[in-house]
């Protein structure tokens, strides 16, 4: 399946599943369970679009194109990529303001692929990754909306500014409202920003509940953790919410959505209802 043929899909049904028993080479058969291996592969298109960034060709195909590419990394390394519950979105025309859990790395490789189906993106980052090596650069040339994480109140005039203005101008805003990913969710540092924009903007809000302990947070290096191929990729988005009054109905909304999920796929919740799990996920195969 090429890039347009996942976005066509991805439109017409709102949905994606990688295909059982796809045919890998026979290196990524052999090498495809060391995390090495798969790190190699996602640094190689990093370069490329690093290199596409120093040429002034990087726009928003060939971001689609490069998180599309990590999506193929993964698969070629034996693990599985679920999405789910687009088919709403894709009927609604315009801007919409997703608000997600965050767990690594991954899903600000490999949403892309999926968001801009739909139109323009801007996702909310931390400053941080803007001064990554060959990341930053990449990063950088998309135009996101930056956040400093050290000062509350500046952040938010940052993202009820800049989202705005993203909003008005046909794009679409993905928010991350926790402190840190983590790869369990807790309710408690969910915060309300992206109702909050979603309101400001005049824009629905669509949750998304998300997976992606494939690629766990490292020790030393926290975006270059271990892969676990048998932990299956997951992205569930929920239908688009329209935000009243003060937003805490549609807040609690996309927080009952995202425990929803993630207990499902067994990812520990704390802070749900006073009561706190911490015990790890079971592992998943592909199914």
């Amino acid at each position: 399946m090429s890039l347009a043929e996942l976005q066509a899909q991805l439109r017409a049904t709102g949905a994606y599943e990688s295909a059982p028993g796809r045919r890998r080479l026979r290196v990524d058969r052999r090498l495809g369970r060391w995390s090495a291996w798969y790190h190699q592969k996602v640094l190689r298109v990093v370069l490329a679009a690093n290199r596409s960034v120093r040429r002034g060709t990087y726009d928003s195909p060939a971001w689609a194109g490069s998180s599309y590419r990590t999506l193929l990394a993964i698969e070629d390394c034996g693990g599985g990529v679920s999405v789910a519950g687009l088919l709403a979105r894709a009927r609604r025309e315009g801007p919409v303001v997703y608000v997600s859990n965050h767990m690594s790395m991954l899903e600000s490789f490999l949403l892309p692929c999926i968001l801009l189906s739909f139109g323009d993106l801007a996702p909310v980052v931390k400053e941080d990754l803007l001064r990554y090596p060959l990341f930053g650069a990449v990063l950088r040339s998309v135009h996101p909306i930056a956040v400093g994480r050290d000062n509350p109140r500046e952040d938010l005039r940052a993202v009820m500014e800049n989202g705005v203005q993203a909003v008005a101008a046909g794009r679409s805003v993905l928010v991350f409202p926790q402190s840190s990913r983590r790869p369990y969710f807790d309710v408690n540092e969910f915060n309300t920003l992206g109702v909050k924009l979603a309101r400001q903007a005049g824009a629905p809000l669509v949750p998304l509940a998300l997976k992606t302990d494939f690629q766990g947070i490292g020790r030393w290096l926290r975006d270059f953790g271990r892969v676990d191929v048998s932990r299956r990729v997951r992205f569930h988005f929920g239908d688009p919410l329209c935000v009243s009054g003060n937003g805490r109905a549609e807040h609690q909304a996309v927080i009952e959505f995202i425990v929803r999920n993630l207990s499902e796929w067994r990812v520990p919740v704390v802070g749900w209802q006073g009561a706190a799990s911490a015990a790890a996920p079971k592992q998943e195969d592909n199914r």
